[in-house]
């Protein structure tokens, strides 16, 4: 046994950089394996002691720049260098900011407003992105001061300096994780070392011990779940972590499955969205390649899972040894360092049909399996986690909701951070809520919560996610979850890729508002809107008894996106608001219209 491992807590050191010098003075192990191209035609492997090394020679530069205890933008590439570089920050008690390379239009600004927001001293950076650092600064106002870059590549670290001999130094806090903007602007939350040792260790309760365990991710290391889900939980578990790079997996799904199989792999992870890639991409004889026997555990989360979605990959890759009860629905959110609640491994998934009606109306009640009336699949995100308490609360009484009602919900224990940087009265507002008067739990001691602006319920001691709060729908007293809209559009006809729904204010109340990505030349939409538009609304219609006020079609890429994938509902709908949302106009030539 490792005697380094999560589950022989005892023996760990405190923090993750401390624990990264333990293993690299143990025997060498595989540490991380990097497919640059995204196959196994390259593979860069590399032990705990060359991660150590490479960490080392970044904070050795770092502390030659006397940078302790101040904040440092990581923005490399996804790969093994973005490992060094965050445990180099690590090691030089400064604060990590992980963060995506500044390319794009849309990431540029966004990456600049991280930059305004927590003021780094030191950008780290690819060095690809040196002739670009003039047009980044363009972007930031005067009043914010220009940070130092330091640009990395293989020939960095064969210059750079020698590792500081000395223990790691550790900041306070480790890291700032900023959110993804799916409601709003990013905002950086506050990690600590026990934070993210917290999480680790709380993941691990529900992995078990396997001593042949190999993980592989392909999500990217900025976002939470492919951060603190991933890249830290490997080095603190102390099993080999097989990398890709999200741009990989998005041009060929197949490429994830693949490695999954020619890497033996046992554990891996993924929103939602890449098993229905998976499914609809995966050539019949890309399939004959697969070998998913060993995949014991994978997690799924970052969104709802949808059990159309699970039902539709395990038909397709069921032959291929994948079985549904190594799926590991979970929940978790940034403002929690990740992770809240996950079914235990190895066990069935739970799927519970309810009364959609009833839901709409935030009672939970199960269907009639014999009755006319519609009905919902939820799937459950599993027991909470070891050591947290999770309440479902009235989010206008603040008052518990009661069994068998919807409610938001509230997260208490060590895996909350400490608040948003910067932002003392939305801190006080999202992690310091508390339960009206006269309205605490039993215990009677008054406690403070995470607010997460998140929609479930809690059923038999597991926790199903319905929504999120500020993307509710409400239209004449029923609450409509815009995923489940979004998926009606999304499979009314075979031209639509991506949907986002909101309401607006009408006459005679809320009315629903559709925008729908075609995928498509003008002239085709043209040709076929009639039939495209009457799909959607008859769609809507049947499913969730509410007719569409207005159903805009924009062309691929309209939507505004998350960088992990998720739909920004309220950017969406001011865009719409506005008349800024890209909409698909009639063309004379039969060139496909992006917005990417």
């Amino acid at each position: 046994m490792d005697r380094l491992a999560g589950w022989a807590r005892t023996s760990l050191p405190a923090s993750l950089p401390e624990i990264l010098e333990h293993r690299a003075a143990q025997p060498p192990r595989l540490a991380f394996r990097f497919l640059p191209d995204g196959t196994g035609d390259e593979l860069v492997d590399w032990t705990y002691q060359d991660l150590a090394e490479h960490a080392g020679r970044i904070a050795a530069d770092l502390l030659g720049r006397e940078l302790t205890g101040r904040r440092v933008v990581l923005a490399l590439d996804p790969g093994v260098h973005y490992v060094a570089a965050l445990f180099g920050i690590f090691r030089a008690g400064a604060t990590a900011v992980p963060s995506f390379p500044p390319t794009g239009k849309r990431a540029v600004a966004r990456f600049a407003s991280i930059v305004e927001d927590c003021a780094p001293d030191v950008i780290i950076a690819d060095t690809r992105l040196e002739s670009r650092v003039g047009q980044f600064e363009a972007e930031l106002p005067e009043s914010v001061s220009r940070p130092q870059w330091i640009f990395v590549d293989d020939a960095y670290f064969r210059g750079a300096a020698a590792p500081d001999p000395e223990p790691p130094r550790l900041a306070g806090p480790a890291l700032l994780q900023y959110t993804s903007g799916s409601t709003g602007n990013p905002k950086g939350i506050v990690l600590t070392h026990e934070n993210l040792v917290s999480n680790c260790v709380t993941l691990e309760e529900n992995m078990g011990y396997e001593p042949d365990r190999v993980g592989c991710t392909w999500l990217p290391p900025y976002h939470d779940m492919g951060l603190m889900g991933t890249l830290l939980l490997a080095v603190h578990g102390g099993w080999p972590l097989v990398l890709l790079s999200p741009a990989h997996f998005v041009q060929q799904p197949y490429r994830w499955l693949k490695a999954l199989t020619d890497h033996k792999v046992t554990i891996s992870v993924g929103p939602n969205f890449a098993f229905d890639l998976c499914t609809s991409s995966v050539t019949d004889e890309e399939l004959e390649t697969l070998d998913l026997r060993l995949l014991r555990q994978v997690f799924c989360g970052s969104e709802p899972v949808s059990r159309a979605t699970l039902d539709r990959f395990q038909e397709r890759f069921g032959p291929r040894g994948y079985t549904e009860t190594s799926l590991i629905p979970c929940y978790g959110l940034a403002e929690a360092t990740l992770y809240v609640s996950g079914k235990r491994s190895g066990t069935e998934v739970r799927t519970r049909l309810l009364d959609k009606e009833a839901l709409e109306r935030g009672s939970v009640r199960d269907a009639d399996p014999l009755g006319a009336a519609a009905t919902a699949r939820i799937v459950s995100c599993g027991a909470v986690a070891a050591g947290h308490e999770v309440l479902i609360v009235d989010p206008e009484s603040r008052r518990p909701a009661g069994a068998g009602r919807v409610g938001e919900v509230w997260v208490r224990g060590p895996n909350v951070a400490a608040g948003y940087l910067g932002r003392p009265e939305l801190t006080a507002e999202t992690f310091a809520a508390r339960l009206a008067d006269g309205a605490r739990p039993s215990s009677g001691s008054e406690q403070t919560y995470l607010r997460t602006g998140d929609l479930g319920f809690l059923l038999d001691d597991e926790l199903y996610i319905t929504g999120r709060l500020k993307d509710l729908v409400v239209i004449a007293g029923r609450n409509l979850y815009p995923q489940d809209i979004e998926h009606s559009v999304r499979e009314s006809h075979d031209r639509l890729r991506g949907s986002a729904v909101f309401s607006r204010p009408g006459e005679a109340g809320e009315e629903l508002v559709v925008v729908a990505e075609y995928r498509g030349t003008a002239r085709q939409l043209a040709a076929e809107g009639g039939a495209v538009l009457d799909a959607v609304i008859a769609a809507v219609t049947a499913d969730h008894g509410v007719r569409p006020a207005d159903v805009h079609f924009g062309p691929v890429g309209a939507i505004p996106m998350t960088t992990s994938g998720k739909v920004r509902r309220d950017a969406t709908r001011k865009a719409y608001a506005q008349g800024t949302l890209k909409k698909l106009a009639l063309a004379t030539d039969d060139k496909p219209l992006s917005a990417r």
